[in-house]
């Protein structure tokens, strides 16, 4: 039976194959790859196939056209001896660059982050007119820049006023802008490449982040991986750094060179160089690599490169190339001028045929391309139409082969680089690799550098010789008015957790929502206020199953529960009334609810799986999810209430959770708590050690760790700080301190690791839960997971998967939290912060994530249908509703 699976997979493979060849054969024939938005006026079009013609005719790689000579800017071109760099305002020595037309994303949500950095993003027409990172001053960056259509046109630059609008090619401002504002390296990124590592001091040794790859080239000289003896005219880096198939190559590279073992089967041996004469350091991606739409249709995708313990770059050698691309790579100073994109071609052209092009003229100063050893980023890929990209690839398919033939014998004898980068563009242009307008680009590009006193590298006395060889804010929340008292409905909560019973009664009554507690805890929470308040109620008949089965988080479900809990609330007046059922804490109880045809609102504030400790029951779970995410009679909502477990359930379940992110604020309002320090005492939550004398700071620190802890929150709000040392990745007295706007110090992601005190919840494998640590090896990422780890690997296991998983936790996602790296760092910090400028800048947070939060539960509401009956018997209700009969896997 396998072998006749494995060899109708193998003809249903090729059958495909050949579908996609001969598709491509036919747009070729008929000229259905040519897009007029992508040919400029003064290019002529290729010859016509005959039709008789056994086989359609290659590219010419001929000089087909004449550039004026008249219109020459460089010709004898001499750098003024005077020349040197102009005084600016705003410096920053570390730029990232990026173009969007999207809101603002993860990844540069991500980039934010990194310390010691500066962002410019540039917007485009289509762009927001306003974009909000999430990004503080002072926190993460030093200093994000916004350069929206008004920005860029103020900046009265013959360059950018070039440039053409609704193109990728906008991106050139934003390097413009960093060239000519400190850059010492720039870090060319697109909107949905995602950093693995970024939070500080989150990255283990030896793991793939931007500051760890940038600290290498620090030094005089660098330790790299060279191909041994590689004489072929192009290297695909691919099977070296550990894709996972073959064949793989990177877009951009010449197809007939796919398949041919000289390109990619050289041996890597070390060698160490220049640090200097690194001009591009490209970064691959996991999850979806950068690859043409040739692989993408007839290749498996997505994929992860192998890990491997290996930190050293490989350098292409001089005499070969490698297309790299604008997505994640990181550029140089010394080779600042190369990062122009031409703009007559296509986005997905463009930053191939400026690596070609930048190559060439890296042989003539000595400079070089590398690649990362691992990948720095994921690419969690924007939206894109493969057929689209087939047609926008046209030539990368039938040029690239030839550009590279051309380049690599291409000669000048001009004395400067400034001049033989026009020479080179020309020629291209004489070509029909690019058009006119990309030569006047260049023009402009290279006389805003001279402009702004860039230092071009000179060329090289020996001259490169071809060797022999044989043949790529958090974001506005709607203008729209609030849903708050707009709907009527009904919500029932049985939450065992007090900080989940507390956030979302006290949510839904202040939305003007009735809310029905049904839950163990009874009225005995540790905010009894909350019970007060409009609309709520206590309902004390519970069933046996929640009053003693599953009175615990990681109580089993099991078949016979939820029949007996069917039954007991069947008739019941209140479960009548219901609308919707909110599951926060264990989230997983939802299934409970499953038979009485109303809503759900799966919500978790803690692994949405407790409870689940065999790969069945978990998998049960998980096609459950699944199905309640697809329903839609009656509609239920999938969300989280933290960014740890939205990314934990996307990562098993393929489904995006809505983000009902905790907030506290209300309930902590309701019991009368308000930020009004005064003294010097600081309240110390969890503390690790037995004596906060280690501590030396004009504050006195105090212990507020004990069983009811959460009784001090009245006092803590008396006091001028906090300091919070997490236990788990998830706390809701965490938050509840955050909502009081109390400035918060928190230890580093460095000194957390080395501690590990976060690590006993995190996962359901561990000794807190099931205690089943094969888990992790029978329950695999969903297939449409980004993550490039386990979260449920332990550290001591996988400390890159702990970092990473880390990451996520609440207080390295909540902003203008202090970060201490130990004992006495802590103590300067609490001298040295401006503690009323953090409270203000919380609150200003609060409100946010406040307003953030009901816009969130008024699209979940609209998706609430009133007065669903519940059905009459067990049976009944699994068949009609789901299909089955029987809900759990015993």
């Amino acid at each position: 039976m396998n072998v006749q699976m494995s060899s109708r997979r193998r003809v249903a493979f090729l059958l495909v194959a050949a579908i996609i060849v001969l598709f491509i054969f036919y747009l070729v024939r008929t000229g259905g790859f040519f897009s007029p938005s992508t040919i400029s006026s003064d290019s002529s079009r290729p010859e016509e196939i005959p039709k008789s013609a056994a086989s359609g005719k290659t590219f010419a790689n001929k000089v087909v056209r004449q550039f004026p000579s008249a219109q020459l800017k460089f010709k004898n071109f001499a750098i003024p001896v005077s020349n040197s760099e102009r005084p600016i305002k705003r410096t920053c020595e570390r730029w990232a660059v990026v173009t969007t037309i999207f809101d603002p994303s993860e990844a540069i949500d991500r980039q934010s982050k990194l310390v010691g950095w500066c962002m410019v993003i540039v917007g485009d027409k289509k762009s927001p007119a306003d974009y909000e990172t999430g990004w503080t001053s002072g926190e993460g960056n030093s200093d994000v820049v916004y350069l929206n259509p008004h920005a860029q046109e103020a900046l009265r630059n013959p360059f950018v006023d070039a440039l053409p609008w609704n193109h990728f090619s906008r991106k050139n401002v934003g390097y413009l802008y960093a060239v000519t504002h400190g850059a010492k390296v720039i870090w060319d990124f697109d909107d949905d490449n995602l950093f693995k590592f970024w939070v500080p001091g989150a990255a283990p040794a030896n793991s793939p982040s931007i500051d760890a790859t940038l600290a290498a080239f620090e030094t005089a000289s660098v330790t790299t991986l060279h191909p041994d003896h590689h004489t072929f005219p192009t290297y695909n880096p691919y099977p070296s750094l550990g894709a996972p198939s073959m064949p793989s190559w990177p877009r951009g590279l010449p197809l007939n060179h796919v398949k041919k073992p000289e390109s990619y089967n050289a041996t890597l041996v070390p060698r160490t160089i220049d640090s200097k004469a690194i001009a591009v350091l490209q970064s691959l991606a996991d999850l979806q690599p950068d690859v043409d739409a040739i692989y993408r249709l007839i290749m498996p995708i997505p994929f992860n490169f192998k890990r491997s313990t290996e930190t050293k770059p490989v350098i292409v050698p001089e005499g070969v190339m490698t297309p790299y691309n604008a997505q994640a790579t990181l550029h140089f100073k010394p080779g600042f001028w190369a990062l122009l994109l031409p703009i007559t071609v296509h986005g997905r052209v463009s930053d191939i045929w400026r690596s070609y092009f930048a190559q060439r003229l890296f042989w003539d100063v000595g400079l070089r391309l590398g690649f990362a050893a691992r990948p720095l980023v994921m690419q969690d890929r924007n939206s894109h139409n493969i057929l689209g990209d087939l047609n926008a690839e046209e030539d990368l398919y039938q040029k690239s082969e030839f550009l590279v033939k051309f380049l690599i014998s291409w000669k000048s004898s001009a004395p400067t680089l400034v001049e033989r980068i026009e020479q080179l563009w020309v020629a291209l242009y004489e070509r029909q690799y690019i058009e006119l307008r990309d030569v006047q680009i260049v023009q402009l590009w290279l006389r805003s550098l001279v402009d702004s006193g860039y230092s071009f590298p000179s060329p090289i006395p020996n001259q490169f010789i071809p060797p022999k060889s044989s043949d790529d804010v958090v974001k506005h929340i709607d203008d729209k008015k609030s849903c708050v008292g707009s709907r009527s409905l009904t919500f029932w909560t049985s939450d065992i957790h007090d900080g989940t019973l507390m956030d979302m009664t006290s949510v839904l009554s202040g939305m003007g929502q009735k809310v029905i507690v049904a839950s163990a805890k009874g009225g005995s929470a540790p905010y009894p206020k909350v019970f007060e308040l409009p609309g709520v109620s206590v309902n004390t008949h519970l069933s046996d199953p929640l009053v003693h089965s599953l009175a615990a988080p990681n109580a089993k479900l099991t078949e016979s529960l939820v029949s007996s809990n069917f039954k007991f609330y069947q008739g019941n007046p209140k479960v009548v009334s219901t609308d919707a059922f909110v599951c926060g804490f264990p989230a997983s109880t939802c299934e409970l609810w499953m038979p009485f045809n109303k809503s759900l609102v799966f919500a978790p504030a803690h692994r949405y799986n407790l409870g689940r400790c065999t790969k069945a029951e978990w998998e049960r779970l998980n096609e459950h999810i699944r199905v309640l995410a697809s329903g839609t009679d009656p509609k239920h909502t999938i969300a989280a209430q933290n960014k740890y477990d939205l990314e934990y359930m996307k990562h098993y379940t393929g489904v995006s959770p809505v983000p009902l992110f905790s907030y506290s604020g209300l309930y902590m309002g309701a019991n009368g708590y308000s930020y009004t320090p005064g003294g010097k005492e600081v309240l110390v939550f969890n503390f690790w050690q037995d004596s906060l004398s280690q501590v030396s700071s004009r504050f006195v620190l105090k212990s507020a760790s004990k069983p009811d802890s959460h009784l001090v929150l009245d006092n803590a709000a008396t006091h001028p700080a906090v300091v919070f040392f997490p236990n788990s990745v998830s706390s809701y007295q965490f938050v509840e301190l955050y909502s009081l706007s109390i400035p918060l110090f928190v230890p580093s992601m460095r000194m957390l690791l080395t501690k590990r005190p976060v690590s006993v919840d995190r996962t359901l494998a561990g000794d807190a839960y099931c205690q089943n640590g094969a888990l992790d090896s029978v329950m695999g990422a969903h297939p449409d997971s980004n993550h490039p780890y386990s979260p449920s690997v332990e550290g001591g296991v996988d400390a890159e998967a702990e970092a990473y998983w880390l990451q996520f936790s609440d207080v390295f996602q909540f902003p203008h939290v202090v970060y201490f790296e130990d004992f006495a760092d802590l103590g300067k910090k609490l001298e040295q912060t401006d503690l009323v400028n953090i409270h203000k800048l919380m609150v200003k947070e609060n409100a946010k994530r406040k307003e953030l939060l009901l816009q969130n539960w008024c699209k979940v509401m609209e998706t609430i249908e009133k007065n669903r009956k519940v059905p009459k018997d067990y049976l009944t209700a699994l068949k009609a509703l789901y299909g089955v009969t029987q809900l759990q896997a015993e």
